[in-house]
């Protein structure tokens, strides 16, 4: 479950090179600085296997590239938002001078946990598209579906055995939810 650290918005993202911050499992939405629980184990199989998925897409588009919940992405400044999806798609760019990327993945993929509410993933929905993603995908464990919502305000809802094509940088490549979502 993400806890907000009480900031009042003034958190910062040289603010993370404090010893006294988390290293790892924090974000930072609009100045507060939220720090993310580890995420359950079928969580982190089905970011494994997008991450595999991007890298596969990866090895035949050089000029693109993939990460996963450890990268850290500062979309945003004044106030800063520093986003860390759990898996992504990307072109392509220059080394970043500074620990963090200072741009918006392509293709962000964020995982629901129990502890996820509605309002913190519509702001990241929103965050994402307005700060250049082509699409953002929601990955539903639960119920077992993926929410695609796109820059052009199309949103598409995959469920059940469906297998998707994908489309923008990720064309060419499909997704079986059978597989991605399988337990174990």
């Amino acid at each position: 479950m993400p806890v907000a650290i009480t900031t009042h918005g003034q958190f910062r993202v040289e603010n993370l090179d404090d010893p006294g911050i988390p290293e790892k499992g924090v974000e930072i939405l609009e100045g507060d600085l939220i720090v993310m629980t580890p995420a359950p184990k079928h969580h982190n199989r089905i970011a494994h296997r997008l991450e595999c998925l991007f890298e596969d897409h990866c090895s035949r588009h050089p000029d693109l590239d993939y990460g996963g919940d450890n990268e850290g992405f500062w979309v945003d400044k004044d106030p800063d938002t520093l986003l860390s999806p759990d898996a992504c798609l990307f072109k392509t760019r220059a080394e970043p001078e500074g620990a963090w990327m200072e741009f918006s993945p392509e293709i962000p993929v964020e995982i629901l946990s129990p502890g996820n509410s509605a309002a913190e993933i519509a702001f990241k929905v929103r965050k994402y598209l307005g700060c250049d993603s082509e699409q953002v995908w929601i990955v539903d464990p639960e119920s077992e579906s993926i929410e695609f919502y796109f820059k052009d305000g199309r949103k598409t809802i995959a469920t059940g055995d469906e297998v998707v094509p994908c489309e923008g940088i990720a064309e060419g490549l499909s997704i079986s939810l059978k597989e991605l979502l399988k337990k174990g």
